[in-house]
């Protein structure tokens, strides 16, 4: 194989290697990501670590700038000191050479004054050498330091020697320490370790202003990079969060259609089963009052046949077989017990008052012949008898009434009944209390057919039915029922309850 397709394929591993980690590195940060409970947060969570580290940073550079400030300004003074120092010298020879020529003293105390400073200078000098300087730094500055003050030192000695000299009028002595050029020497070589230490001061300043301008220039690059990127960041987390207050606007909406629907096809669904349970109540009332005409009439005229018969029997036997017209008399007496319970049966099964006289005045009827049957005082508040009523609902309201004042005649013991019905545009109540011994509501039995049959009338067309007693407190029976529920034809009920089937069967699926 080629070094070529070596090469390849060396290219192709490092390839995807670099795939790999790029694929590593995704899944760790989908991870982090979901740890930290999405991109809104983590986002968040990056410009606070960026605006740490960036402070950090930041910190960390105003300190180091901090320090090349003081080394500047320290090796500025120095740079002013050696200066100084050269300054003295020459005041001290100015001040010499004065002396020698006009013998005049008091051109020693410059002259004193000048060597003193000079020798302080050297002291300062060598207090302020720069500590933050590199070890071969420290060891050159002071090598030429030590070199400077031995040759202030020599210097004035031969200063102070010539002086003396002077002083002791030995002028010649004096000329030729002069003459020597021994002191002439030794400022020149003063002055080159003096420039020399200068321009390595000199150097030492502009490095470190280079290095105080690239601090400063890291230092905002560092500002400005940070707060750029926390910048960008925030404005990634704002347009996030107007992305998700915008799809939670638009869920909310969503939602808010949905649950719009939904209630119109519950409003509509209620409606139904309410129509639904009216027309049920409708038809077995329907069905009540067919079986009672068939009894009625059918059974009836059986039963007025036979007593007519047994009157024909009892007429003919009355004289040969007394003894079987006593028995047929009895018979017919059986016979009559028989109509009173057909009639009876029949007026249960549908009161034939409601259709001959209208419902108001049925249920007057009904609860003045219970009040005067039982003895009862009577409270009775009805509307005007010619407020109509849907017949359906009439004939629940009749059976209410009518099963509550029997609950009252067979177990309350009560000697006062009210009876209020109250009628507006969209609901009627009825309210019956007694003043008997009144229900344990605790113990009551859950299978009361007369009570679990009203609840279900009421209930089953949206209505409320509520019973409220105690014992030696009596009972009162509410029941409030809409008005707005129109009975409907079994084709109508059968085709809108397909409809909402297939409508809830679409909503499901989409």
């Amino acid at each position: 194989m080629s070094e070529s397709a070596y090469s390849q394929i060396a290219i192709n591993r490092i390839i995807c290697t670099l795939m790999k980690l790029i694929t590593k590195i995704w899944v760790w940060g989908e991870r982090i990501i979901a740890l930290l409970g999405g991109r809104t947060i983590a986002m968040l969570c990056a410009a606070l670590m960026i605006a740490f580290a960036s402070v950090m940073f930041s910190d960390n550079w105003i300190v180091s700038f901090s320090k090349q400030v003081d080394t500047i300004k320290q090796v500025r003074e120095n740079i002013a000191v050696l200066h100084q120092l050269k300054s003295n010298l020459y005041e001290a020879e100015s001040a010499q050479r004065g002396f020698m020529i006009t013998k005049r003293k008091e051109y020693l105390t410059p002259f004193n004054a000048a060597l003193d400073n000079a020798k302080a200078n050297i002291k300062f000098s060598e207090a302020l050498v720069n500590i933050n300087a590199t070890p071969q730094s420290k060891v050159y500055e002071l090598e030429k330091l030590r070199a400077i003050s031995a040759i202030v030192e020599a210097k004035s000695a031969e200063m102070l020697l010539t002086n003396k000299l002077v002083e002791q009028n030995k002028i010649e002595e004096a000329n030729q320490i002069i003459n020597l050029d021994v002191g002439k020497l030794q400022m020149q070589n003063f002055v080159a370790t003096t420039d020399a230490l200068v321009t390595h001061q000199t150097n030492i300043v502009d490095d470190m202003v280079k290095k105080r301008r690239n601090t400063v220039n890291l230092a905002r690059a560092s500002v400005i990079g940070g707060a750029s990127i926390l910048i960008f960041l925030v404005a990634m987390v704002i347009k996030q969060l107007l992305k998700e207050l915008a799809f939670k606007s638009r869920a909310q909406q969503q939602v808010s259609k949905e649950n719009a629907d939904y209630e119109v096809k519950l409003k509509q669904q209620t409606q139904l089963l309410r129509s639904m349970a009216l027309d049920y109540q409708a038809d077995v009332e329907r069905e009540r009052q067919k079986l009672s005409r068939e009894l009625h009439d059918e059974l009836g005229s059986i039963f007025t046949a036979t007593k007519m018969d047994l009157a024909w029997c009892i007429k003919k036997l009355n004289l040969s077989a007394p003894d079987i017209a006593e028995k047929l008399a009895k018979t017919t007496g059986y016979i009559n017990q028989g109509i009173q319970f057909q009639r009876h049966i029949v007026q249960e099964l549908h009161p034939s008052m409601i259709s001959t006289f209208g419902f108001w005045p049925a249920l007057t009827a009904l609860i003045k012949d219970a009040a005067e049957r039982n003895k009862w005082r009577l409270t009775l508040n009805l509307p005007h008898p010619t407020t109509p009523l849907n017949e359906t609902i009439s004939l629940i309201s009749y059976r209410i009434v009518q099963e509550s004042l029997n609950n009252a005649n067979k177990y309350a013991k009560a000697t006062a009944v009210n009876v209020d019905v109250m009628l507006d545009d969209h609901y009627i109540k009825l309210e019956i209390s007694d003043n008997g011994i009144g229900i344990d509501m605790q113990s009551l039995s859950g299978l009361t057919h007369g009570l679990s049959g009203m609840r279900h009338r009421v209930q089953a067309i949206g209505g409320h039915f509520e019973m409220i007693s105690s014992p030696s407190e009596g009972v009162l029976i509410s029941a409030l029922m809409p008005l707005d529920v129109v009975a409907k034809s079994a084709v109508d009920v059968e085709s809108q309850h397909l409809l909402l089937v297939q409508s809830s069967s679409h909503t499901l699926n989409s």
